[in-house]
């Protein structure tokens, strides 16, 4: 009698994400869900800060101005943990894909 192996794979389709805050200090935007995984950009509309990812600020970098503050490329995994500027002056926005891991 031979044994036979049955494997089903699941897969999620992708989904974009796109998320902006206003005023709004350290306040949890998005989670990256169990099995998925996230590649995109976080920006900030003031030369301070851009977020806190998994209890590490952002800073956005030496020379930005409040007219241009280039977007913060990022790739995140399953359980990562994004939050808006640790100021309420400051609006954030994320924005990417989310996907299977």
């Amino acid at each position: 009698m031979a044994l036979t192996v049955q494997t089903s794979s699941t897969t999620t389709a992708s989904k974009s994400i796109n998320v902006q805050v206003n005023s709004t200090a350290s306040t949890v935007i998005y989670t990256v869900p169990v099995g998925r995984k996230f590649k995109g950009h976080l920006w900030t509309d003031q030369a301070t800060y851009f977020g806190i990812i998994n209890g590490q600020t952002m800073r956005s970098g030496y020379g930005a101005s409040y007219y241009y503050v280039p977007p913060l490329p990022i790739e995140l995994t399953a359980g990562d943990v994004v939050k808006s500027s640790p100021t309420t002056s400051d609006s954030t926005q994320l924005q990417g894909l989310e996907s299977d891991a």
